[in-house]
C-alpha cells in the first residue's frame, strides 16, 4: 500500500511571482478553487492534540481552508447534531461510533469516488516568492481498497447499499488489564492463559470482610451489567466463543434460542456477581469497574485501549500489565471491534474539502503520524506489524483481524440498556422457583425482542 501517490486526472499548474499569496494573476477557475473554505468537525474521543497537528500540516499546502475543530461528549453529540440541523449551522465533519452509523446514516453523505484538491506552494525568490497553484482530482478510498487495505471490521461496517460512508482514524478491541501487585500478594506467579486459570486466579485475589461477607477487594469486574463498561461486549464474546449464536448476519437478536446452552453462559457470567457462587468477586456496590482498577481494588479489568492513557496517568501507584483476551478455543478466536468513523453530513456545503481532509487523516502517512502520536492500534493493515512490536499495543493487535462488531440497528442506547437489563434480572431469585427455567427463558425473550425493535 502505497501512501501520497496520487492519480492525477487532471492537473493545472500556475506560477506567480508575488508578495504573498492572493487573487492578483489567477485565472476564474484557481480563484474558484482557492475561495477560503471553513470546515467544522465535531470529533468525541479521538485525539484533538494529535488531529490538530496533523490538520496544521494538511492547511499548510491549502492556506485557504480552516478547520474548526470541536470535541463534544459522547452523550451530547447526537442531540447537539439534531439541534445544529435544524438551524442549518451542523458540522461538516463528524466522528461516529461504528455501532451508530445506523443512527446517523440518513444524516450523511457517502464517499464520493474523488475530490478536487488544490495545493498551494510558495517558495522564496530573490525577487519575492513564487506560488504555484496546482489542481488535481484526487481518488479516494474505493471498496476495493476497503478489502484488501483495512480489517475486515471496517469493510462491514463503514459500507450501506455499496457506498461507503466513513473511514476510521483507529480501531479498538478488548484486552484484558491486571494489577500485577495483586496477583504477587494472592500468590499467582504468571498471569492466566485461559478463562479457567483466570477464574482460579480470580478467586485467589478476592477479599471479603469477614463481619459482613462484603467484597474489599474483587478478583475481576465481571457479573453485572450497569457499572461495567462493555458489558454488552463481554457477553456477546462468551456468546460466540462457545459456538452459540449471539445476533445473526442481519442482526436479528437470536441468543434467546439456544435453550440450555444461553443459560449456561449466561451463569458464568453472572456467577461472578452472584454470592453463593465461589467465583463471587465483584458486585453493583463496588462502583464503576475503571474507577475500582484505578484505585487498586480490582485484579483484572477487561476494558479497551483507549483507557490506556487513564490507566497510565492514575494508576501509577501500582503496576498494571497487558493481556490479550482469553479465548475458549484458540484455534477460533474471537474479539469486539469498537470504534469512531469520519464522516460528512448531507447537508455539509463543503462535502468536497470535508471528504479531502478526512482521506488525508484516515488513508495517508498522516494517518501513521496520528497513531505513533496517541498510541492507539490500526485500522490499516500495513501498520499491524509494526505495532506488534509495541507492549501496550500488542495485546490488542494480536486479536485486531478478528475483531467484529455485533451491532449494527439504529438504536445502540437501546441495545445495550436491554443487554445490561438482561443481567441485572438474571441475578434476580425466580418467583416461583418450580418455573425457575421458563422465568430464565422469559427474561432472554424479552432482552432479545427489545433488541430486535431497534434494527
Amino acid at each position: 500500500m502505497k501512501f501520497g501517490n496520487f492519480f492525477i486526472l487532471f492537473a493545472v499548474v500556475t506560477v506567480l511571482t508575488t508578495a504573498g499569496f492572493g487573487c492578483k494573476g489567477l485565472s476564474q477557475e484557481q480563484v474558484q478553487a482557492t475561495t477560503p473554505v471553513a470546515l467544522e468537525y465535531w470529533t468525541v474521543f479521538d485525539d484533538v492534540d494529535a488531529l490538530q497537528k496533523e490538520i496544521a500540516v494538511y492547511r499548510a499546502a491549502r492556506p485557504y481552508i480552516t478547520v474548526n475543530l470541536r470535541q463534544l461528549r459522547a452523550d451530547e453529540l447526537y442531540p447537539r447534531l439534531i439541534e445544529a440541523l435544524a438551524e442549518d449551522r451542523g458540522p461538516d465533519i463528524i466522528s461516529i461510533q461504528n455501532r451508530r452509523l445506523g443512527e446517523f446514516g440518513s444524516k450523511l453523505a457517502p464517499m464520493p469516488a474523488s475530490v478536487n484538491d488544490t495545493i498551494v506552494t510558495v517558495t522564496k525568490t530573490t525577487l519575492g516568492t513564487n506560488t504555484a497553484i496546482t489542481t488535481q482530482v484526487q481518488p479516494l478510498v474505493n471498496l476495493s481498497q476497503l478489502d484488501s487495505e483495512y480489517i475486515k471490521a471496517v469493510r462491514d461496517d463503514v459500507v450501506r447499499g455499496g457506498q461507503i460512508f466513513g473511514l476510521p482514524l483507529s480501531m479498538d478491541m478488548m484486552a484484558v488489564f491486571y494489577n500485577k501487585d495483586l496477583l504477587d500478594k494472592a500468590g499467582v506467579p504468571e498471569p492466566p492463559k485461559t478463562w479457567e486459570e483466570f477464574q482460579t486466579a480470580a478467586k485467589k485475589i478476592t477479599k471479603y470482610d469477614k463481619k459482613t461477607g462484603k467484597i474489599t477487594q474483587s478478583g475481576t469486574a465481571l457479573g453485572t451489567g450497569n457499572n461495567i463498561a462493555g458489558s454488552d461486549d463481554l457477553l456477546y464474546l462468551l456468546f460466540r466463543q462457545s459456538g452459540v449464536g449471539f445476533v445473526e448476519k442481519n442482526g436479528q437478536a437470536v441468543f434467546n434460542l439456544s435453550g440450555q446452552s444461553a443459560g449456561q453462559i449466561m451463569d458464568f457470567y453472572t456467577d461472578f456477581a452472584n454470592p453463593a457462587r465461589d467465583t463471587y468477586s465483584w458486585s453493583t456496590d463496588q462502583g464503576d469497574a475503571l474507577e475500582a482498577f484505578l484505585n487498586g481494588k480490582v485484579g483484572f479489568f477487561f476494558g479497551y485501549s483507549y483507557h490506556l492513557p487513564t490507566i497510565k496517568a492514575r494508576a501509577s501507584q501500582f503496576d498494571y500489565r497487558l493481556l490479550p483476551l482469553f479465548q475458549l478455543n484458540p484455534d477460533a478466536p474471537v474479539n469486539v471491534a469498537s470504534y469512531w468513523m469520519q464522516s460528512v453530513l448531507a447537508k455539509s456545503k463543503h462535502q468536497n474539502e470535508a471528504w479531502g481532509l478526512i482521506n488525508y487523516l484516515t488513508h495517508s502517512k498522516a494517518n501513521k503520524n496520528y497513531l505513533d502520536q496517541t498510541g492507539r492500534p490500526t485500522a490499516l493493515r500495513a501498520y499491524i506489524v509494526d505495532q506488534k512490536s509495541k507492549p501496550d499495543l500488542a495485546p490488542f493487535i494480536d486479536q485486531i483481524l478478528i475483531a467484529e462488531n455485533w451491532y449494527r440497528g439504529r438504536d445502540y442506547t437501546a441495545a445495550t440498556k436491554a443487554v445490561r437489563d438482561l443481567l441485572t434480572e438474571w441475578l434476580l431469585p425466580a418467583p416461583d422457583p418450580e418455573k425457575a427455567d421458563q422465568w430464565r427463558q422469559d427474561i432472554l425473550n424479552r432482552a432479545a425482542t427489545k433488541i430486535n425493535q431497534t434494527l
